[in-house]
C-alpha cells in the first residue's frame, strides 16, 4: 500500500494504521490554542495549509505529502474562536468501495477497534451518531507538569467514511458526537453519566405527548441498530413505570436484528389481548409475548414499528405518561456500561430487577 493514501480492506495486512496511532499517542499540545497544536504536530513533520471557512466551522487541512503518515489530516476550530481547536480529525476512509457489503465494513471497523484496544487497552465510552463511536480517555501517571493527554474517538460513520479524532482531554459525550444529530446514545461506566432521576422523578418535558415519546424512541432504535452490530457488545432497554419495576416492556440486540418484549404481561396477565397482539405480529410461543425484527440494522422501517408497539403495549399494562422512564445497559468484550439516550427526554432511573 502506498504512503498518503486512504486505505481500504483488512487493516492487519499491514501496520500503518497502527503506526499512525502510535504517532497520534504522543501528540500533547499544552493547551488546544492552534499555535500549540501546530506546534506539536509540526514536531511530526505536519504541515498545515491555509484555513477554510466551512459553515460554522474553520478548517486547517495538513498537506498530503507532508501530513499523517496514514490518511488526511485537518484542525477545527469554530469561526467563533478560530484559534482554540476542537479537535483534530484524521479521515482513514473517504468513502467505502463501490459494493462494499456490511460485513467487509465490519470487518474493517473491528480490526481499528483491535489495534486501538491492543495500544491503549478498553475504551471509556462507546456511541453512536450517525455511525457507532468509541472514546478512549488516557490518564498519564508520568510527571504532572506535562500537559494532559488528549482522547482519541474512533468514528465509523454510517456513510462508510472512517475517522480518529483527537480531543481535548475529558470530553464529554456532546462534544464527541453532535448535539443536532436525534437519536444519539452513549455507554459509559456510571461516574461519566448525567445522574439518574429521582425513583420519584417526572420529568418530561411539558407538553410532551406518547407520540412524542414514541417517534423519539424510533430514533433512537434505529441508531442503536445501525451501531451495535458493528461493536462486540449489545444493548439492552427496559421502558417503564417509576414506581411499579413489574409494569415495564423491553427491548435488546441480537445479531443485526431486534427483540422486543411485553414483559410486563408476566405480571399484569388480564391487561393483554392476545387476539390484537397477535395481529400486530407478536409471537407467544416463548411463554411470553415477544416480536423479532431481524434485519433492523438495515430496514430503518422496522424500528418505527418496534417503537410503536413497545410505547403501545406499555399504555396497555396501565403505565401512565408522566410515571414513565428508562433504563438500559450495553455489554460486551467482559464489561457492562450503563446506556444514555439523551435525546429521549424520559427520565433515566435505575430500576432493580423484579420477581
Amino acid at each position: 500500500m502506498e504512503t498518503h493514501t486512504i486505505p481500504r480492506g483488512h487493516w492487519f495486512d499491514d501496520d500503518d494504521f497502527r503506526t499512525l496511532v502510535k504517532q497520534v499517542m504522543g501528540l500533547r499540545p499544552r493547551s488546544w490554542s492552534l499555535a500549540e497544536v501546530e506546534r506539536a504536530t509540526a514536531a511530526l513533520g505536519w504541515e498545515l495549509r491555509e484555513p477554510r471557512t466551512v459553515g460554522h466551522r474553520v478548517w486547517r487541512r495538513f498537506a498530503p505529502r507532508t501530513g499523517p503518515s496514514y490518511g488526511y489530516g485537518l484542525l477545527e476550530s469554530d469561526v467563533s474562536d478560530p484559534e482554540r481547536i476542537r479537535r483534530l480529525n484524521l479521515s482513514l476512509i473517504d468513502l467505502p468501495d463501490e459494493g462494499e457489503d456490511d460485513v467487509a465494513v465490519a470487518d474493517r471497523i473491528r480490526a481499528a477497534w483491535w489495534v486501538m484496544e491492543d495500544e491503549l487497552g478498553p475504551p471509556a465510552m462507546w456511541g453512536g451518531y450517525s455511525g457507532p463511536w468509541t472514546l478512549w480517555r488516557r490518564t498519564d501517571v508520568g510527571d504532572p507538569r506535562l500537559a494532559a493527554l488528549p482522547d482519541l474517538l474512533l468514528h465509523a460513520h454510517d456513510d462508510g467514511r472512517m475517522s480518529l479524532d483527537l480531543l481535548p482531554p475529558g470530553s464529554d459525550a456532546d462534544a464527541v458526537g453532535q448535539a443536532s444529530v436525534r437519536g444519539r446514545w452513549y455507554a459509559t461506566e456510571p461516574s461519566d453519566l448525567p445522574p439518574a432521576s429521582a425513583p420519584t422523578a417526572t420529568a418530561l418535558p411539558p407538553g410532551t405527548t406518547w407520540e412524542d415519546v414514541e417517534k423519539r424512541l424510533a430514533q433512537a432504535l434505529r441508531t442503536l441498530g445501525r451501531g451495535m452490530p458493528f461493536l462486540p457488545g449489545r444493548f439492552i432497554l427496559h421502558l417503564g413505570a417509576v414506581g411499579d419495576p413489574q409494569r415495564f416492556v423491553q427491548c435488546w440486540s441480537q445479531d443485526l436484528g431486534l427483540v422486543i418484549e411485553a414483559t410486563g404481561f408476566l405480571h399484569h396477565p388480564d391487561a393483554a389481548n392476545p387476539a390484537q397482539l397477535t395481529r400486530d405480529g407478536w409471537d407467544f410461543s416463548r411463554s411470553i409475548w415477544q416480536r423479532r425484527f431481524p434485519d433492523a440494522m438495515k430496514d430503518y422501517e422496522h424500528a418505527t414499528i418496534a417503537a410503536r408497539l413497545l410505547i403501545g403495549e406499555l399504555r396497555h399494562i396501565g403505565v401512565e405518561l408522566a410515571d414513565l422512564s428508562y433504563d438500559g445497559t450495553i455489554s460486551g468484550r467482559g464489561r457492562g456500561f450503563h446506556l444514555e439516550l439523551p435525546d429521549l427526554l424520559v427520565p433515566r432511573v435505575h430500576q432493580p430487577a423484579s420477581d
